[in-house]
C-alpha cells in the first residue's frame, strides 16, 4: 500500500523544475488515494455515479456480489449483452450433437469441430468453431444419445 505524502505549496515553485522527491510523491499519491491510505482525501460519492453503495463499503470491503444482483439495472445490463450475442459467440449456448466417440460428462470440454448444432429430431448442420463445455451428457454413440446442451467457452 502506498503512503499519502502531503506536498506543501512552498515545495512547488512556479516556473521552476519540479524536485524529484515531489514528483515521486505526486506519482505515489494517485495510488495512495485509490487505496484509501491514511491522510489521503476520500473519493466523493458523486464520483461513483449514483450506485447503492458508497466509499465506506468500498474502503471496508463490504461490497459483495449481492449489491450487483439487487436491481433491474444490473439484470438488464447482463441480459442486454447476452441477448445481443451472435449464435456461436463465446458465452452462448447451443443444442448440438457430438460426433461418434465423443463421450462427454457434465463440465467436459470439446472442440467445436466435433459438434453440429442439432434439434430433438436430430436435424444437424455443419460443425461449429471454438471450444464448448458440456452442460448435459453424451455416451459417445450417435443420434439422440449424443445430443445435449453446450456452452461456448472460447
Amino acid at each position: 500500500m502506498a503512503n499519502w505524502i502531503t506536498i506543501t505549496d512552498a515545495a512547488l515553485e512556479p516556473g521552476k523544475p519540479i524536485r524529484s522527491v515531489d514528483g515521486l510523491a505526486l506519482r505515489d499519491n494517485v495510488t495512495a488515494l485509490a487505496e484509501g491510505a491514511a491522510g489521503a482525501p476520500s473519493i466523493a460519492s458523486a464520483a461513483l455515479i449514483d450506485y447503492p453503495w458508497g466509499n465506506e463499503d468500498i474502503r471496508n470491503s463490504t461490497l459483495g456480489a449481492e449489491k450487483f444482483q439487487s436491481g433491474a439495472t444490473e439484470r438488464n445490463w447482463v441480459l442486454g449483452r447476452t441477448s445481443d450475442a451472435a449464435g456461436g459467440a463465446v458465452g452462448t449456448y447451443a443444442f448440438a450433437e457430438a460426433d461418434a466417440g465423443a463421450a462427454s460428462a457434465f463440465g467436459d470440454s470439446i472442440s467445436g469441430s466435433r459438434l453440429t448444432p442439432s434439434n430433438v429430431a436430430l436435424f444437424s448442420y455443419s460443425s461449429v468453431s471454438g471450444t464448448w463445455r458440456c452442460m448435459g451428457g453424451t455416451n459417445g454413440s450417435t443420434g439422440a444419445n449424443s445430443t445435449t446442451l453446450w456452452l461456448r467457452i472460447s
